[in-house]
């Protein structure tokens, strides 16, 4: 099979032929970012959120035909296969999936930390991006292969005391990797994009309320500053690229270097 697939033309191919990537959690901030770069980079995208009110405002900022709506609970896994089976019904190829949709949580000690809320972060983060994974995967590869990109977060890398959270992102990396290896010879790369702290219109807030102190954040990286959407949208852009052809099973940390610097500080501190 892999000897028929020329893997350094693919996304070249199907965005020429108006395949459209699937966009999940749209409406936020960071996957708000993501559709206006593939937008930019002339893709076809369908926008998907679980909140008909949010895709609603987004659509008021959107202009032309590229880009469609459609609301979605990616925790409803009958949900996410019915618009899998909608979007073939109506012939509408896709060619890559951001699973961007998740849910947050406050720190708080691991004996508080409430089993349902658990769970329900589980089914957004995890079992939401493994049901479309699994849906609109088929659809990539059945139409020729393409691009699943992965939003997980520096927690996969170095967890921080969220504690439903992080071990989500942790278990999204690895099926990252478990699914490229899967996948790639039937022409479907998957990789991961890792976002530090980044200025979402929550940081902001969060920042301007005075109830986050940036100043601490970004003492901990190597460039000192947060990180903008743009500059993650830009990498998500890159994956679903054909410059990215060879890149399967990654995990991109864009966080300003903070995975390299918050524990090199604790030697090197003396030397800034």
């Amino acid at each position: 099979m892999s000897a028929k697939i020329d893997h350094r033309s693919i996304m070249s191919r199907r965005r020429e032929e108006g395949a459209a990537i699937v966009v999940t959690g749209a409406a936020g901030g960071i996957g708000g970012g993501i559709v206006e770069r593939l937008l930019a980079d002339g893709w076809q995208v369908i926008a998907t959120d679980l909140s008909a009110e949010a895709l609603e405002r987004l659509k008021d900022g959107a202009a032309g035909a590229a880009l469609s709506f459609a609301p979605l609970d990616v925790a409803d896994s009958a949900a996410v296969r019915a618009l899998a089976v909608d979007l073939d019904a109506r012939g509408v190829a896709v060619a890559g999936l951001v699973n961007a949709a998740g849910l947050l949580q406050d720190i708080m000690p691991f004996m508080t930390m409430d089993e349902a809320a658990h769970r329900k972060i589980w089914d957004v983060n995890y079992f939401g991006a493994l049901a479309c994974t699994r849906e609109f995967g088929a659809c990539i590869m059945a139409g020729g292969g393409g691009s699943i990109v992965n939003i997980t977060s520096i927690n996969e890398i170095r967890p921080l005391p969220l504690h439903a959270y992080a071990p989500t992102k942790v278990a999204l990396g690895s099926m990252t990797a478990l699914t490229a290896g899967e996948f790639g010879q039937a022409g479907l790369r998957v990789n991961a994009v890792a976002p530090g702290f980044t200025l979402t219109p929550i940081m902001r807030a969060k920042i301007e309320s005075g109830t986050r102190d940036d100043s601490a954040i970004k003492q901990a990286t190597a460039m000192g500053r947060l990180v903008e959407i743009e500059e993650i949208a830009a990498v998500v852009g890159f994956l679903m690229s054909d410059a990215a052809s060879a890149v399967s099973g990654a995990s991109i940390p864009v966080d300003a270097g903070w995975l390299a610097t918050s524990h090199w500080m604790n030697f090197g501190a003396a030397l800034r």
